[in-house]
């Protein structure tokens, strides 16, 4: 059995057939092409990825804005609405603080009201789902489990995604030792855990590491819903991970290029919705994200 600590995601791949003239349809007609280009001098571009890091193993091309359009992205409009949740577990007092302040954020993220379906209690969930890892000990539920048999029967008409949220550890199957999240995506599907995000009642710091880790895992899996590839571009909340070292080595925000994507799916105004996300990490004492929303706020002002 391998480590493969990552954000699992089962992906359908665009084919990049007459890609030149799609990019050049799509740049003379969008409107956010500005939040890519305004924003490029301010995104930190990819080091050189370690021998464990993600596209040290993973061969992924990227996705450019083009490529996204031709995808036939899941959009939020009149009919998907809104998010929902299920909530696998029980939580401590400081998980609900982690939770409910996740809510908030990827309700601001992702511009839609953000709502618990339902409780669901893990002595529910049947015994071929669990397990008890082998060399750690640490109890487990299967993702596929919670995602086919739980979320699928009850995702409704209305939901842009509907995610489960669990205290408990994840693993996704045979040959694996853990996930920290998944996603269904054309399903508009997702389970993420809080489990390996840190003790959040340790401490001031400890609560803003858990913080963080929750919010960029549930921000990330709820993109791939939106059909956004694991970005190569630049530094962003959408690049792949290998490992604990490195997913805490990335930003939360999304870069130019995947921040239009999100802009254009959303149809949101930019420069409201950045200030927004400044304003809800600044609160939070996330001070390196919201410096970086601060500026780029700035740049499309300008």
């Amino acid at each position: 059995m391998f480590v493969r600590l990552l954000i699992a995601v089962v992906w359908i791949v665009a084919a990049p057939i007459g890609l030149d003239a799609a990019e050049k349809e799509i740049k003379s007609k969008d409107r956010f092409e500005v939040v890519e280009t305004k924003l490029t001098p301010i995104a930190a571009a990819l080091g050189k990825p370690g021998p464990g890091d993600w596209l040290a193993n993973h061969r992924e091309p990227g996705q450019t804005f083009a490529q996204y359009m031709r995808a036939n992205p899941v959009l939020k409009n009149e009919r998907l609405t809104t998010m929902y949740l299920c909530l696998v577990g029980d939580f401590t007092r400081d998980q609900e603080r982690v939770l409910k302040l996740t809510m908030e954020y990827l309700g601001l993220v992702y511009a839609v009201p953000v709502k618990v379906h339902r409780r669901l209690s893990l002595d529910k969930i049947p015994d071929e789902a669990r397990r008890t890892h082998p060399t750690w000990g640490d109890k487990q539920i299967l993702t596929t489990y919670v995602l086919d048999g739980v979320l699928a029967p009850e995702r409704t008409e209305d939901a842009l995604a509907y995610l489960a949220f669990t205290s408990s550890d994840l693993w996704p199957g045979e040959n694996w030792n853990f996930v920290f999240g998944q996603a269904r995506l054309r399903q508009r599907l997702g389970v993420w855990s809080i489990y390996r995000n840190g003790d959040p009642s340790k401490d001031e710091d400890a609560f803003q590491l858990c913080l963080r880790r929750t919010l960029k895992t549930a921000v990330h899996e709820t993109g791939h819903i939106l059909t956004i590839q694991h970005c190569t571009a630049f530094q962003c909340g959408m690049n792949g991970s290998n490992n604990r070292t490195e997913s805490d080595s990335q930003p939360l925000h999304f870069c130019p290029v995947c921040l239009r994507k999100v802009c254009w799916n959303l149809r949101v105004e930019p420069v409201e919705y950045l200030s927004s996300l400044e304003k809800f990490c600044r609160r939070e004492k996330l001070t390196d994200e919201a410096d970086w929303y601060r500026d780029a706020v700035k740049l499309l002002q300008k």
